[in-house]
């Protein structure tokens, strides 16, 4: 690897090189701020002859021909100045900005945007990766039509209208002496340097490349020339596309269930848990799983399922904007398909999921709870379905029986709430305050919940077209206080921003605290008519214009009608499932019951990942390891247990090191095991039916 300090001309000069932008970078991407930032430091270059810029490294290294250099980093800022040039010279044709040699912009063009002695048939000096390279080449040539969505196109706009408005008099020639002066570091790489290591250090100085741009680079860079070119473009492309601008959230979801994990993979370690996963396997087989699952992805990120019934049950969830449900789907949907399941039983899935989440919603249960449920439920319906075929026992019931088990034995913060704290929560629940998806979500659901007639309240609410309106209203004037009557105070603080109270209009800013029956029959006054509830295309407001009045009496009604509503939209599930009995007994946490005195533990399982073949030891040891590993601020609450948890190493034989100067005292009784992880359970919200043990038969 050399390194050499160069002004920018004497970088990019030469008639044969092209540099070009490998098919494992990131497109062209330079935000606004960044250009303007660039466009300053050369104009303040171009009026101080005694000024310099750094400009920072840019890391090349050999390509296939001779004379090429493939852009390992650096492609946004050889980009960029390319842009700004292209402006000056089209503002010069223009005559926007002077020029005093016109030769100059010949020069411009020569040393710095083509490359008219390559062996390449296109003679431009920069090539970007094809999306990029497609909307360049019309700006290169000064095309009527250019690509207005391309981050290319939109910068070049910026460069001219900057040079147009505050280039301060600056001309052409000014301009490129001043990108003459700009300073650069080339370092450039050998034959026997890795690209790979090269990448991940300058990466670790904080460049901003998303996680998919990382994965992506470590995908193709390896590979041969025209691999990467084959790759990039029948799976990588195509990936971007299926998965829209949620690449970091599928390769997320991908890895955690190919690796068929509790719970998601931590965010900031998706792209160190990448490379460990693709130890040993071939990246181009593996880009062909990632491009069929990445399609699974779409399914559920665009609700485009196989029939129209399926994608608007879907599209139901998606209001939701949880990400919380594509590991579960991606699996379920693959399973699907190889096993032809029903067009009925899908959709029975999918409202079993939607049930789970509308009910966990409502009552306010704790939402990241749901990632380690929805990373095992697959794989707990699969095993239940194994045990059966494994007995060599006929299973009777479908997926979605199964899967509503499996729902139903979890409890605590796991659980879903059952009908009396469901309905419960729906009449005081604080609606307003739920965050923007979640009452477009209950409100579509409400206003749709009859068959026939449909609003697409989503849509509208997300466009402003239909606005949610408080109909009793959040300021109390003198004529709905004595509508409410003498207790109006405490029916306006228990009622305000509940369902009760809310509906869907579009005329919410000028009826606002209006009367009751001038909200409900809408105003006419000088200028214009204002419509009433009474004249409302949406069901859940029509309701409300039947009514003389908006009192307690009429509030309570309304919530009770709203609950019986999403009682029948949302019942509770029933399953008709029996687990095998297995040979081992199993025992949870929260059974009292159990004494484990004499008996010999199998294994355990805690929060759907089995673990086989433990003593009592491994299992208590195991447990506090998946407690801190499962969030490092677990720590303190673990150690705060000062009868069992020590920073001091007292006994060997006692004592178990947890982590580094972190120790247990692993050497009790099982009882007494048995009563550290159910102090630990309820510290960390953790519910005790999580940890199922497998004890073997007592001894007669």
């Amino acid at each position: 690897m050399k390194g050499n300090a160069k002004q920018f001309n004497e970088f990019i000069e030469g008639s044969k090189i092209q540099f070009i932008i490998p098919v494992y970078q990131r497109n062209y991407d330079w935000k606004h701020n960044n250009c303007e930032q660039l466009f300053n430091d050369v104009v303040r270059l171009a009026q101080d002859p005694e000024a310099n810029h750094f400009l920072g490294s840019i890391v090349i290294a050999p390509a296939d021909s001779g004379y090429n250099r493939l852009v390992i980093d650096g492609q946004q800022r050889l980009t960029t100045i390319s842009l700004l040039l292209l402006a000056a010279i089209k503002a010069v044709k223009e005559g926007k900005i002077a020029v005093e040699n016109p030769s100059k912009v010949d020069e411009a063009m020569e040393n710095f945007l083509l490359a008219k002695f390559s062996d390449s048939d296109r003679k431009i000096k920069l090539q970007p990766i094809e999306d990029d390279r497609i909307a360049y080449d019309k700006v290169f040539n000064d095309e009527a039509q250019l690509d207005e969505d391309s981050k290319v196109t939109v910068n070049f706009r910026l460069f001219y209208e900057l040079l147009v408005s505050k280039a301060q008099g600056i001309t052409f020639d000014q301009l490129l002496k001043a990108i003459n002066r700009l300073q650069v570091i080339s370092i450039e790489l050998e034959l026997n340097d890795d690209p790979q290591l090269i990448f991940e250090s300058l990466n670790s100085t904080g460049l901003a490349l998303s996680n998919s741009d990382k994965v992506r680079n470590f995908m193709l860079m390896s590979l041969p020339s025209e691999v990467q070119q084959r790759c990039y473009k029948d799976y990588w492309r195509n990936i971007e596309r299926a998965t829209l601008d949620k690449v970091d959230e599928f390769i997320r979801s991908y890895l955690t269930l190919q690796k068929k994990l509790s719970r998601p993979v931590n965010k900031n370690s998706i792209y160190y848990e990448w490379k460990a996963y693709m130890q040993g396997k071939d990246r181009v087989s593996e880009l062909e799983v990632m491009l069929h699952f990445a399609k699974l992805f779409e399914q559920i990120a665009k609700a485009k399922l196989n029939t129209p019934k399926l994608s608007e049950k879907m599209s139901h969830i998606l209001n939701l904007d949880s990400s919380v449900v594509y590991v579960f789907f991606m699996q379920f949907f693959e399973y699907a398909r190889t096993n032809n399941v029903s067009e009925d039983e899908v959709f029975k899935v999918i409202d079993l999921v939607e049930n789970f989440l509308a009910r966990r919603t409502i009552v306010r249960l704790p939402s990241n709870a749901l990632t380690q449920v929805f990373c095992s439920l697959h794989r707990d319906v699969l095993k239940s379905i194994k045990s059966y075929q494994d007995a060599n026992q006929e299973l009777k019931c479908s997926y979605s029986d199964i899967l509503a088990y499996h729902i139903l034995r979890r409890d605590g913060n796991y659980q879903i709430p059952r009908d009396e704290s469901f309905v419960d929560a729906i009449k005081s629940r604080d609606v307003y305050e739920m965050i923007t998806p979640t009452k477009i979500f209950f409100l579509e659901r409400l206003e749709n919940s009859l068959p026939g007639e449909s609003n697409d309240v989503a849509k509208e609410l997300k466009s402003k077209e239909a606005t949610i309106e408080h109909i009793m209203p959040q300021s109390l004037n003198e004529s709905w206080k004595k509508m409410l009557g003498e207790n109006f105070a405490e029916i306006h603080n228990k009622y305000l921003h509940t369902f009760a109270n809310l509906t869907i209009t579009g005329i919410n800013s000028v009826l606002g605290n209006k009367p009751f029956l001038d909200k409900r029959d809408g105003l006419i006054n000088d200028t214009q008519s204002i419509p009433g509830y009474i004249h409302s295309k949406y069901r859940m407001t029509r309701w409300v214009s039947q009514c003389e009045k908006w009192t307690q009496e009429e509030l309570e009604q309304r919530g009770n009608d709203i609950a019986k509503t999403l009682l029948k939209l949302y019942p509770f599930p029933k399953s008709n499932f029996k687990p095998l009995e297995k040979i081992a007994e199993s025992y949870t946490l929260e059974d009292r019951s159990f004494n484990p005195l004499g008996r010999k533990l199998d294994g355990y399982r805690i929060l759907g990942e089995e673990c086989p073949k433990a003593s009592w030891k491994e299992m208590i040891v195991g447990v506090v390891n998946y407690v801190l590993d499962l969030n490092p601020d677990n720590t303190d609450i673990v150690f705060d247990n000062k009868q069992y948890f020590m920073t001091v190493k007292q006994e060997a034989s006692q004592y178990h090191e947890i982590r580094s100067g972190l120790y247990l005292l692993a050497n009790v009784d099982n009882r007494n095991k048995l009563r550290v992880l159910r102090k630990l359970f309820e510290k960390v919200d953790i519910a005790e039916s999580e940890l199922v043990m497998y004890v073997q038969p007592e001894k007669k």
